[in-house]
């Protein structure tokens, strides 16, 4: 038997209605990517139920989706050692970006089925004190433990509240377009986590170049999602977003940015260990020329492309 969390009978719904997730097949799922890993030689204790079956979910339960998530996920995180490794949350360095807020998930929504919304603060970004990529790294040890932990996010997906407030041209010269498009690829193609929305405050003048250049960096999947500049009208925000799941600093009902922040410096610091190996997991590469050929495909692969849904394992 799997060692998942159960979860509400309103997040059931929706992970079969818009998942194909089969509770039935699910252990037999797990024991099949289980074998797939071992082939591989990318099975560990950190790879576990919960894990995998968030990729699973992510993937809408197909065979092929899950093996080259799983794939590029070890792949790309190797190739990105100034995000991945040295990411102790009781080091000084890290705790100074941890407390700028630049990224904080909100805990509420109106709906339990909702997408998970998560504010990114450009401009809170201190180019005198740390790189982009610190930023960067700090969001990731973050989304490692919401992967892990929040189900809500998982099966319904996340909206993004990206606020440009503040942002200035020393900011846009510390976005090196190698690592953009790298970040990109982690944060879209190599992870479960779901894009549902993307919301846009503040745009400076003259800051259309830099949205299209973002709107480059989006998957053609992502690209499709609705994308919305709110200006500086939080009016406009609150038609997508009640200001009772908003913080403080949006007119909103919750506790401020800062106290988000803080709560989240004590989670990153509780899960110590687990984020410290989890940049061990991919401190190397997943794969070498004899395990996975050029059109991606293991050389024992799965078998054909589609659903898991009608596998079954005794």
């Amino acid at each position: 038997m799997s060692n998942i969390r159960p979860i509400s009978q309103q997040l059931q719904e929706v992970a079969k209605r818009e998942l194909n997730e089969d509770e039935s097949q699910v252990d037999s799922h797990l024991k099949v990517i289980r074998s797939w890993l071992i082939e591989l030689d990318l099975q560990c204790s950190l790879v576990d139920d919960q894990f995998l079956v968030a990729f699973l979910r992510g993937c809408k339960f197909s065979l092929e989706k899950v093996k080259k998530k799983i794939l590029l996920f070890y792949q790309t995180r190797s190739e990105l050692p100034q995000i991945i490794q040295n990411r102790d949350p009781l080091d000084s360095d890290v705790l100074r970006i941890i407390r700028m807020g630049v990224g904080v998930p909100l805990p509420e929504t109106e709906k339990p089925t909702d997408p998970k919304l998560f504010i990114i603060r450009v401009g809170c970004f201190d180019v005198n004190q740390c790189t982009f990529a610190d930023i960067i790294k700090v969001g990731t040890m973050i989304n490692d433990i919401l992967m892990r932990d929040d189900d809500q996010m998982v099966i319904c997906g996340m909206a993004l509240i990206i606020d440009l407030k503040g942002v200035t041209a020393n900011h846009l010269m510390h976005f090196e377009m190698d690592l953009l498009r790298k970040v990109a690829i982690l944060n879209q193609d190599a992870s479960p986590l779901r894009m549902q929305g993307i919301h846009i405050l503040h745009p400076p003048p003259g800051a259309q170049t830099a949205l299209n250049i973002f709107n480059g960096l989006l998957s053609e999947k992502n690209q499709h999602k609705r994308i919305y500049t709110h200006g500086r009208d939080l009016k406009s925000l609150y038609q997508h977003f009640s200001p009772a799941i908003l913080p403080k600093e949006y007119g909103g009902d919750l506790e401020s940015i800062d106290t988000l922040a803080k709560q989240w410096e004590f989670k990153l610091a509780d899960n110590r260990s687990y984020l410290i190996d989890m940049a061990l997991l991919t401190s190397q590469p997943c794969s070498s020329p004899s395990s996975v050929l050029k059109n991606g495909s293991t050389q024992r692969s799965f078998g054909t492309e589609g659903s898991f849904r009608k596998l079954d394992f005794d």
